[in-house]
């Protein structure tokens, strides 16, 4: 169990009355996660006493940048279990990781007639990317059904896996429906030593990550969604695997000797950090680390899941309400709308009571052209989020759903 009550005093934002003088309730996690005081405090302290450009001079200050800078790298590998701090890249957000390994990828494996699995279900960031990768090198990306709850059709996605298979790219944790992906999906790639990017940006704030007992050779998320600042993603990656990928990006930093003619590259992790890499926000996601592994990943994720439980079972009593997804795995994300009124008409009504909601495809159009929609309205939970607050959420609906009546 958590302490609601003394977790929401460590964010500062939930004090801030909404237009009428409403409380705040904020149910858009999924989209980014506030921000606790002790971030917001170290990350302004880091500036005002430590800050310098790391591994670049030999002064206290620089020092100090570059000793908080890869103290925060370790953070990160034990935070998801990885083998080595080697494995943890720093980027700019999980966009970017998920560019990264497409790019050195497919340069390094892909030719073509090649081919690719993603699900129908993946958010453009992970359609994307790889979308590139398929017109530059002439593969082929196959899709894996889903079934109405936003689970992969096993069966299905067995039957696109062959010798041609380089890799699988896959939501960990879906931003519409809010279910896991199965372990037994990761056992068939593995099972056939297939390649395995896993898209965590739902998960990581969620659930106890381990990426080794997972069975993913990459996995990406972004400090933003887990109550630490934007500007900072990660890419795990297996040290063997990025060993031998090319460069993604020239410059400062990551490499060990130029000339006029050429230029040979360092080691991991550098390799893959060109340019002053994003020091303070690496540092606020190593403190945001610190403060979710304090209170507890499994506290967090019970405390969530039960939130979920609450809210779909109220929901489900209310005939004017579709939900995309209604099985009980669902975790922190429920995706629905309001009969004949328009998502983005319910979270302008929503937010006049106070309360913050996701409106519209979530990055997701693919996915919402299946479900034979235009977009959605989505609430999420997160550790600061109570029981409470969905009662008034769930007044707040029906308030909606009278006012669109008249």
């Amino acid at each position: 169990m958590i302490n609601t009550s003394k977790i929401r005093k460590d964010f500062p934002i939930l004090d801030k009355k909404i237009l009428n003088q409403k409380d705040l309730i904020y149910f858009d996690t999924a989209a980014s996660a506030q921000k606790p005081e002790l971030v917001i405090s170290e990350m302004d302290n880091f500036y005002r006493q430590n800050y310098s450009n790391v591994s670049r001079g030999i002064h206290t200050l620089s020092v100090e940048s570059t000793f908080a800078f890869e103290e925060a790298r370790v953070k990160v590998q034990k935070f998801i279990n990885a083998s080595s701090e080697k494995e943890i890249i720093f980027t700019k957000s999980a966009t970017e990781s998920i560019n990264l390994i497409a790019q050195t990828f497919a340069e390094k494996n892909i030719n073509e007639g090649d081919e690719i699995v993603l699900t129908t279900m993946e958010h453009h960031s992970n359609l994307i990317p790889w979308f590139l990768v398929r017109d530059k090198y002439k593969c082929t990306i196959k899709f894996a059904d889903i079934d109405k709850n936003g689970h992969i059709d096993k069966e299905h996605f067995a039957s696109l896996l062959n010798d041609k298979t380089k890799i699988v790219a896959i939501t960990h944790l879906s931003n519409v429906f809010g279910t896991e992906t199965n372990s037994e999906i990761l056992k068939l790639c593995n099972d056939r030593n297939i390649p395995v990017l896993l898209d965590g940006c739902q998960s990581a704030a969620h659930l106890d990550i381990d990426v080794q007992k997972l069975g993913c050779d990459f996995y990406v998320f972004s400090g933003h969604k887990l109550y630490g600042p934007s500007g900072i993603g990660i890419l795990y990656g297996k040290e063997e695997i990025l060993e031998q990928l090319p460069p993604y990006q020239g410059g400062g930093g990551m490499i060990a000797d130029v000339t006029l003619d050429s230029a040979t590259f360092t080691g991991l992790p550098a390799k893959y950090e060109a340019g002053t890499p994003p020091i303070v926000e690496a540092f606020g996601l190593g403190v945001a680390i610190d403060y979710v592994t304090e209170i507890g990943m499994n506290n967090i994720n019970n405390h969530e899941t039960e939130l979920t439980k609450t809210a779909l079972n109220e929901m489900m009593d209310l005939d004017f309400v579709e939900i995309y997804g209604t099985s009980s795995d669902k975790n922190s994300i429920i995706s629905f709308n309001l009969e004949n009124i328009h998502s983005h008409e319910v979270a302008s009504f929503l937010d006049v009571e106070g309360v913050a909601i996701r409106a519209g495809h979530h990055c997701c159009q693919p996915l919402m052209k299946k479900l034979n929609v235009n977009s959605t309205s989505r609430m999420s939970f997160g550790i600061y989020n109570t029981a409470d607050e969905i009662k008034v959420f769930i007044n707040a609906i029906k308030k909606c759903r009278d006012f669109f009546k008249k």
